[in-house]
Order: C-alpha cells, then structure tokens, then sequence
C-alpha cells in the first residue's frame, strides 16, 4: 500500500480514537474526525464508507495487532516454567498481550465498555489461545478470565506494568494452587 495512504487512514482512525476519549461514539461527526485528522472530508470517504466503516475497520486492525501479540512465539508449558523458574521472566505472549493493551489504551477504555467490542476480543483470543491445542473448554475459560483481567487493568488506568501483569497471568497458569509475588 502506498505510504501516503498508509498515513492518511492512521491520522483518521487515530483522529476517531482521539475523539471516543473526549465523547461518547453516537456524538462523533464525520466533521470532528476529519478536522481532527487534518483532512478535508472527500478525503475521508476515498478512504472509508461512513463513521460505522471506520469504526469497523479501526476495531479489525487493533484486534489483528492483538493476533499479532498472541502469536508471539509459540507457548509450552515446559518452557514457560523453565524460563520462569530461572529468570522470572513471564510467558513471552502474555508479555505481548498487555504491552499492546497499553499501546492501545485509549481504544481499549473506550471499547471494551462498547456492547460488541468485548465478545471480538474474546473470540479473538479464543481463536489464538486454541493454536496452542487446548480444548475448547479450557479456550473459553482463557478467554474469559483474560479479557476479565485486561477489563481490570484497563479501568483502573493500569496502575501495574504490563510486566506485573504477564507476571500474574504466567504466575497463576503454572502454579495455580500458590500465592506468588504477583499479586494485583
């Protein structure tokens, strides 16, 4: 894709980001997003539909970031303890996770109080979490308590570092009968 394109659609979907921190979504005018991304509004429909179309495709290309973070290397148990054993260093996917929450933290406080957002997000980490061969129930279960916690992290202005956060996660999957020093 050319790059003058590739700059244009990150000033608008960074323009609509901007604007749900300031006021609720339905209030949002193609106006204020294009005067926000510094464009003029035939500009804004070379690029995309209307206001839904760039919110459909803003939350594709966020949850596709998120694919991309999960995917990170690949999870094993075996390993996952060994490197937490020795050097106390988190499950590497789970470290991903939370620093693109954190990149994305304007989007996801926005989004994740929206009524389809949270069910993307779930069906998202689903799909990656059942690549690593657990069964369904145990994806659903994943899924569940991850975007619960990330739900957590995000309204209380994440006040633990994404660090902290892979900590807990890696600390409560491998040992989940102990307390650890990761305690949110």
């Amino acid at each position: 894709m050319n790059p003058r394109v590739i700059k244009t659609r990150s000033a608008i979907m960074g323009a609509l980001q901007d604007l749900l921190t300031e006021k609720s979504y339905e209030s949002i005018t193609i106006r204020d997003i294009v005067q926000r991304a510094g464009i003029n509004r035939s500009t804004f429909y070379l690029h995309f539909l209307d206001k839904e179309n760039l919110m459909e495709q803003n939350s594709a290309y966020v949850l596709d970031k998120l694919r991309a973070a999960i995917q990170y290397p690949a999870f094993s148990f075996e390993k996952a303890k060994k490197e937490f054993e020795e050097r106390q260093e988190p499950i590497s996917s789970l470290l991903a996770i939370f620093r693109h929450i954190q990149e994305y933290f304007k989007f996801y406080s926005v989004m994740l109080g929206e009524k389809q957002f949270p069910q993307q997000l779930d069906e998202v980490i689903k799909q990656e979490l059942s690549k690593f061969t657990m069964d369904k129930i145990r994806c659903a279960y994943a899924s569940g308590g991850l975007v619960g916690l990330i739900r957590y992290w995000v309204s209380s202005n994440m006040q633990e570092t994404p660090e902290h956060m892979a900590g807990w996660v890696t600390e409560v999957l491998l040992y989940p009968n102990q307390q650890g020093e990761y305690d949110i």
